[in-house]
């Protein structure tokens, strides 16, 4: 691989970590995600030095998380005897590059290898921060979060849920409103004016739909990395959208055929 080869590759997988999967360049870019792959399987030189072409280029947090979760872990797996002395090397040479490795999981590393590891961690201060090998101590420490972050991701979650129960619910009650409801059910044929009022009881509801769909697309995106796709991309939109437009249609198609070909034109239902 050339120099430009690697640096497009780079600048590739940096863009690739920050744009959500629901956008249309995240397909485009996703050709990055397969070629580092490949390479850490079956080409750990080459793959070092794209890692370390992507630091180079980028150190904002979203290209270091992915880092150490990524690349930088899976080569640790699979070449950890010829990729370890590289890393150690880059880590005494670079404390920057050295607080990757704490966000680095032994996963299947062997013993060897993890050890060697936690040596060449730098904590944020800048001094050798020797952890502890018990796994357990190990765990907690990694998975401990400030409780107001916890708090808020928990109640961001249940917003999420309700926000799109409500958008369900609400467009049934349009679905039942168009499709189930009979003013007179002893009647087999209906006036036009019923059907006029029920599609009229319809476009309120899809009003008062669309608001809670709005609503919900708002809490969907806020939950979002940055940069945040557009509101019509969420979740509860899109199904807004889909069911919406499929129920008038089927509504719109069902009254054309009641009126033209079911009964004569002269009979309405």
């Amino acid at each position: 691989m050339t120099n430009d080869e690697r640096t497009r590759l780079a600048k590739a997988w940096i863009a690739l970590q920050t744009t959500p999967q629901h956008a249309p360049e995240y397909n485009s870019l996703f050709w990055s995600f397969e070629q580092t792959y490949n390479l850490v399987r079956e080409d750990p030189l080459e793959a070092w030095n794209l890692i370390l072409t992507i630091w180079s280029l980028d150190q904002s947090l979203p290209t270091r998380q992915s880092l150490s979760a990524g690349p930088i872990e899976e080569l640790l797996c699979f070449h950890g005897e010829s990729i370890i002395p590289h890393i150690e090397r880059q880590a005494k040479a670079d404390p920057s590059f050295a607080t990757l490795l704490g966000g680095v999981w032994q996963n299947t590393m062997p013993d060897s290898i993890w050890n060697r590891l936690q040596e060449a961690w730098i904590a944020l201060d800048g001094f050798t921060f020797l952890r502890t090998r018990r796994p357990e101590l190990r765990q907690q420490q990694r998975e401990k979060l400030p409780p107001l972050e916890v708090l808020q991701s928990a109640i961001l979650e249940f917003a999420k849920l309700g926000a799109l129960l409500l958008c369900m619910l609400s467009l049934y009650v349009v679905f039942r409103t168009l499709f189930l409801s009979i003013e007179d059910p002893h009647a087999i044929l209906q006036p036009p004016q019923i059907f006029t009022n029920r599609m009229l009881d319809a476009l309120l509801l899809i009003a008062l739909s669309a608001a809670i769909s709005l609503l919900g697309g708002i809490i969907f995106r806020e939950s979002e990395p940055k940069p945040r796709s557009s509101l019509a991309a969420t979740l509860p939109l899109q199904i807004f959208s889909w069911a919406t437009s499929i129920m008038l249609t089927l509504f719109v198609l069902a009254r054309f055929l009641e009126t033209h070909y079911i009964f004569t034109p002269k009979v309405h239902w």
